[in-house]
C-alpha cells in the first residue's frame, strides 16, 4: 500500500511539473522527398492551437513536451507526432510527410495551371476509364493508397470536390492558394471541433478547409469576431462536405 502510494505521489508530481512546463516556440519544416510543401495545416491538440506552413514548409508553433501535432495537407497523408524533449532542443525540427498518389499531384496541378487551349484536358483527366484484370491485375501484395483507411477514395473525393468548385466558381482557376481564411479558422477554433463534432478525418481536414474557403460567404468571417459564428457556418459546410464524402465508393 505504502508502495502504491508513493507510485501515485511521484506520478502526480511529475504530471503538475509537467503541465507547468511553459510552451515555446518550436522551429520547424514540413517535407516531402518529391514534391513541394505548402498549405499544410498544423494543429496542437493539447495547446488547442494552430498554424499553416510557410513558403518551402517551414512553420512556427507553440509547443512543449509530450504535445501531439497533427499536420494534413492536400497532397499528403495525414501524420500525428508526439513532440519529445530533443524535438523542442533542435533549431530546425524536420517532418517528413508521404504524398497520397502521383495521380493527385497530377490532378491539383491541372487545376492550378490550366490553359485555354487546353480547357478540355480536365476533362480528360477526370473521366473514369473502363479496366478489367487483363489489362491492369490487381497485386493483392500492395496496398491501394488511393483508399483512406475508412474506405474513402481520396483522388475521386478530390476531383469531385474541385467539379463543384469550378461550377460555383466558373471564372477562378486556382482554388488552393488563398489562406486569409484557413489560417483565420486554425488559430481560432479547435482541433477538438473537426475531429470529435464534425468527424473530420485528418485526411480530409485540409481539403475541407478548401471546400469551405472557397464559399464566397467564408470571407466575411475574416472580418468578424464570433467563433459561435464561425462554427456555424463549418458545420453548415460539414453537411455538405459529408455528402461528397459518403457518395464516394
Amino acid at each position: 500500500m505504502k508502495t502504491r502510494l508513493i507510485l501515485f505521489s511521484f506520478l502526480f508530481i511529475s504530471l503538475m511539473v509537467q503541465a507547468q512546463q511553459p510552451r515555446k516556440f518550436l522551429h520547424g519544416q514540413v517535407i516531402n522527398d518529391s514534391l513541394k510543401v505548402e498549405n499544410v495545416v498544423i494543429f496542437n491538440i493539447n495547446a488547442r492551437t494552430g498554424t499553416t506552413t510557410l513558403p518551402k514548409g517551414y512553420f512556427n508553433i507553440l509547443a512543449r513536451e509530450n504535445d501531439t501535432l497533427v499536420f494534413s495537407g492536400l497532397l499528403f497523408k495525414s501524420k500525428k507526432v508526439v513532440i519529445t524533449k530533443n524535438d523542442l532542443d533542435l533549431d530546425l525540427f524536420k517532418v517528413k510527410l508521404q504524398i497520397f498518389t502521383n495521380e493527385l499531384a497530377e490532378v491539383v496541378v491541372t487545376g492550378k495551371n490550366q490553359d485555354p487551349s487546353l480547357k478540355n484536358k480536365q476533362a480528360i483527366v477526370d473521366k473514369k476509364y473502363a479496366d478489367d484484370a487483363q489489362s491492369s491485375p490487381k497485386n493483392i501484395a500492395m496496398p491501394n493508397y488511393n483508399v483512406t483507411e475508412n474506405g474513402v477514395n481520396f483522388v475521386r473525393l478530390y476531383k469531385d470536390v474541385l467539379k463543384v468548385l469550378r461550377k460555383n466558381n466558373p471564372k477562378k482557376n486556382n482554388f488552393t492558394d488563398e489562406m486569409a481564411f484557413t489560417e483565420l479558422v486554425v488559430k481560432r477554433i479547435n482541433y477538438s471541433f473537426f475531429s470529435e463534432t464534425l468527424k473530420i478525418d485528418d485526411d480530409h481536414l485540409k481539403l475541407f478547409l478548401v471546400y469551405c474557403n472557397n464559399d464566397a460567404q467564408s470571407k466575411t468571417y475574416t472580418e468578424k469576431n464570433s467563433d459561435f459564428e464561425l462554427m456555424d457556418f463549418l458545420v453548415r459546410k460539414n453537411n455538405e462536405f459529408k455528402k461528397l464524402v459518403t457518395s464516394n465508393p
